[in-house]
């Protein structure tokens, strides 16, 4: 039973349940189903979990979902209507959430700071993981146990599942993947600061461009694809499509940035130069026809403002990726992929192995499917 306790006919055994009146009862919580989410990072991880906002406010509204994040990740859940209160991870949040209470507790991270608050929380039912008495990590019932298990059995994660990381994630919280996508709102300034951006490079509104996301982050050092394939795939993209390209990227892409132009045989490039905030970044994505790129934080910057994706894998789960049905994955051929190492012994590693040719056909063939 979910209990109303501001309701002033609380009483003994027979309170009030959110959404329900009781026997001579005409209040209830104007809040409806309180419900927690804690998500902390990585902010690719985030974004991708966004989905679930739009479930749970089909399944509980009316509702009130707080979300706890760390504060490097929080302006990208910032401006979301589905998100009533926005936490960053702090010892203000954590005393606060100690004493309040929630019908529902999803904790999609397993990570120790978000499974041990989980852990504390108070609710009757909690989804994903939680934090054992031990400080183990711990599936929060049955359906968090297929999420739990790919944490620990390589050939289940790497080539038995099937599973993209939406289905996953609907799975832990008890509910099926029908579609969702991701939440994401690009705020104005940033989308004027990017049209200014495009008309001092000499874009017209109107231009077709195709983006190119140069950068891999740095927790697998093979998620990125080699410079002189971007460049040749440039001087392509511009040849035989005739398409100019963006050259996306932060102050630590400048050094791939400034390379790939050196060493490509093209006029069409745009070097917009480092994109100083995440809003400005997924503003100039935004302005792109498709965006080519690893799987990073870009990738799910382009998925969440809705444009198609030729992704370049490298050590990671091709198979995990939701594209939406409007992208292209590019996999490795080497028999070890996947891998999520973070150093490779290989004299031709995973992204070697990937031709230009390949990336530029799946370039070809998702804009011909567009169009």
């Amino acid at each position: 039973m979910i209990v109303n306790s501001d309701c002033r006919h609380f009483r003994g055994e027979k309170p009030c349940v959110f959404r329900r009146l009781c026997d001579g009862c005409d209040e209830y919580d104007p809040m409806g189903v309180k419900i927690l989410i804690i998500k902390l990072a990585a902010m690719g991880d985030v974004l991708r979990t966004t989905p679930i906002l739009t479930a749970l406010r089909a399944r509980f509204e009316p509702c009130h979902i707080t979300w706890v994040v760390r504060p490097e990740s929080t302006g990208l859940l910032e401006g979301l209507p589905e998100i009533d209160r926005l936490l960053p991870l702090n010892m203000d949040t954590v005393i606060r959430l100690g004493v309040e209470e929630f019908d529902h507790a999803y904790c999609f991270d397993k990570e120790p700071a978000a499974i041990g608050l989980a852990a504390r929380v108070r609710s009757p039912r909690k989804y994903g993981f939680l934090m054992d008495e031990k400080g183990s990590l711990v599936p929060a019932d049955k359906n968090a146990e297929y999420a739990y298990q790919l944490g620990f059995d390589d050939d289940l994660k790497y080539f038995r599942n099937k599973k993209t990381y939406q289905q996953i994630l609907f799975e832990m919280g008890g509910m099926e993947f029908r579609g969702e996508g991701y939440r994401f709102e690009i705020d104005g300034a940033a989308r004027e600061w990017a049209t200014s951006t495009y008309d001092t490079l000499g874009v017209s509104p109107g231009e077709r461009l195709v983006g190119i996301n140069v950068g891999s982050g740095d927790q697998f050092a093979y998620k990125g694809w080699r410079v002189d394939g971007f460049a040749e795939l440039a001087g392509r993209i511009h040849g035989e499509l005739g398409m100019r390209i963006v050259l996306l990227g932060g102050e630590r892409e400048r050094e791939r940035v400034r390379a790939i132009i050196e060493q490509a045989d093209c006029r069409g490039l745009i070097d917009p130069g480092a994109t100083p905030s995440l809003h400005r970044f997924a503003a100039l994505v935004s302005r792109c026809r498709l965006v080519v790129t690893g799987d990073t934080l870009a990738m799910h910057m382009a998925l969440a403002t809705g444009l198609p994706v030729v992704v370049i894998f490298g050590s990671t789960c091709a198979q995990e990726i939701e594209v939406y049905g409007r992208g292209r994955k590019i996999v490795p051929t080497v028999d070890c992929h996947p891998c999520y190492k973070k150093t490779c012994d290989l004299e031709k590693t995973c992204v070697d192995s990937i031709s230009t040719e390949t990336v530029f056909q799946g370039i070809k063939d998702l804009l011909e499917e567009l169009d």
